[in-house]
């Protein structure tokens, strides 16, 4: 079959065309760095990087809320803290107080500030961080403690999903520190310091000592839960940011150029659209009788 001259011409016009097509293509990578920008470059690759982005926008948010659990659990601790400095004084005290020595008046000073210590004790029991109580478990909008001691919050604790089917605690249980699960009340340990000092009573002072001992102990064990909790929560988010940064590398390497292939493949689609010119231009133009002139 003769290959007309509009024939050639034709197939010079696509091969302009098609290479052109091709150089903006490659222009698109060059200055974009992306080889995949929207579904149609790569349908499969697109696929598996939404996937990507979907696995990255979850590990940012569990990255989220741990930190924030971590920064409540180490103001949790601080206030434990202030709590165990108030019972540790009370205890010093009584150990004082219980000494024989111990005058009438020395120890009426000491059960007004037993009293003190048992204000401030209400007032961090009462503690909120950001709006919510944080000794009151779930019922975050609950005051814990009322002015006799008694726990009015819940046992059961609040938690963040942090992995499937996986959960972890964001408080710690005040039914423990506090004794009311068993152990010793703290509120009640000073009640009974204070009315054994104003009663000028050596040996209900001497008594008082194991309980506040205790309610120390209970303050340092829930200290230590915080630490465990947020120990666990920081693994949590470190392994959230393992997850994040993976998410992140693989959709790289399905969208994003590589940036030599991508000026060596430019390079090559400039020359390709020269040469196609080069030949266009060499071709004859369709004669009259082939155009039906």
């Amino acid at each position: 079959m003769r290959v007309s001259d509009s024939m050639m011409h034709e197939l010079a016009t696509r091969g302009v065309t098609g290479n052109r097509e091709a150089l903006f293509d490659k222009q698109r990578i060059a200055s974009s760095g992306l080889r995949v920008e929207k579904p149609s470059d790569d349908p499969v690759a697109a696929g598996l990087a939404r996937g990507t982005k979907s696995r990255e926008r979850r590990s940012q948010a569990i990255e989220k809320i741990s930190g924030e659990a971590i920064d409540r659990l180490q103001a949790v601790d601080d206030t434990l803290g202030g709590i165990g400095d108030i019972l540790s004084r009370a205890r010093e005290l009584a150990v004082q107080g219980a000494n024989d020595h111990v005058s009438l008046n020395d120890r009426a000073a000491m059960a007004t500030e037993v009293s003190a210590l048992r204000a401030e004790l209400l007032n961090l029991s009462n503690t909120k961080i950001e709006g919510e109580y944080v000794f009151s478990g779930l019922s975050v909008d609950r005051t814990p403690f009322d002015p006799t001691g008694a726990y009015l919050g819940e046992t059961q604790l609040k938690e963040i999903e942090v992995g499937p089917g996986l959960r972890l605690p964001t408080q710690v249980s005040a039914a423990a520190i506090f004794g009311v699960t068993g152990g010793t009340n703290p509120f009640t340990a000073l009640d009974d310091l204070e009315a054994a000092l104003n009663a000028n009573d050596g040996d209900a002072i001497h008594a008082s000592i194991g309980g506040l001992a205790t309610s120390v102990d209970q303050v340092a064990n829930g200290r230590a839960n915080a630490g465990a909790h947020q120990q666990a929560l920081q693994q949590a988010q470190a392994a959230a940011a393992r997850v994040r940064d993976e998410a992140i590398r693989r959709r790289a390497t399905l969208t994003e150029a590589d940036p030599v292939e991508a000026f060596t493949d430019l390079v090559k689609a400039e020359s390709a659209l020269q040469q196609a010119l080069a030949i266009a231009a060499r071709m004859p133009p369709p004669s009259l009788v082939e155009m039906g002139g």
